[in-house]
Parts: structure tokens; sequence; C-alpha cells
């Protein structure tokens, strides 16, 4: 998958903001290529529900967010279209140019089985 190559390195990114994915297991780092700050896994796709507004972390769920589809955004960004798995909310969220593209084709893959029965 491309990537906005103008965006650079944030700065501001820290080491303590790297983790361990919830879903998976891998260590994440914060940094992404092509985006501000990152927000997902980028082998499995998954993220934690703990932003209100990009960044911010203040949303109490703290649900795991399970990557259902895949969009293009206004101004064509490609992003991922999550699902709380613990209250539903549904969240979208830049794709990073390091996301695992096995993993994203199996979830377009899947999302267009839903829609046509299995059949195509």
């Amino acid at each position: 998958m491309g990537y906005d190559r103008t965006r650079q390195k944030n700065s501001s990114l820290k080491e303590e903001d790297s983790f361990i994915c919830i879903h998976c297991g891998a260590p994440v780092s914060a940094w992404a290529p092509g985006t501000r700050q990152r927000n997902h896994c980028p082998h499995c796709l998954h993220s934690i529900h703990i932003d209100i507004t990009p960044g911010d972390r203040r949303e109490l769920c703290r649900g795991v967010l399970e990557p259902i589809g895949l969009w293009v955004r206004e101004g064509g960004d490609n992003a991922l279209l999550h699902r709380c798995k613990r209250c539903g909310t549904l969240r979208s969220n830049r794709l990073a140019g390091d996301d695992d593209e096995s993993t994203l084709r199996r979830i377009a893959e899947r999302a267009l089985s839903s829609v046509t029965g299995g059949a195509g």
C-alpha cells in the first residue's frame, strides 16, 4: 500500500509511545511511515479504543478495535475501518506505509465476501 512520503517522522513521538499489540502480542514502534502517529498494529491491524479525537488518549472504553474493512476517505487517504469489540463504536484509522499487505488483502476479501455472500 502506498503512503504520503511528504509526512516526516514526528519528533514529538517518544519511545514510551511504542507498545505491545493487545491482539497479536507483537512489539510496535510508535513511528509509522506515512502518518503522524501509530494507531494500530502493522501486523494484525488491531487497535485499542483510546481516543475520542485522534491522539487525545481520553476515551475510557479501552476495548479492542477490530479491523472490519477498508475505505478511501475524502481527499484520497486510504483508511482502515475498525469496530470496537466492547462498545461497537466505528472508527477510521489512516493506513501506515508498513501495514501488512496480506492482512489488508484478507480484510478486503472478507468484507467483499460478506457483501456478495461468498460468491465471486
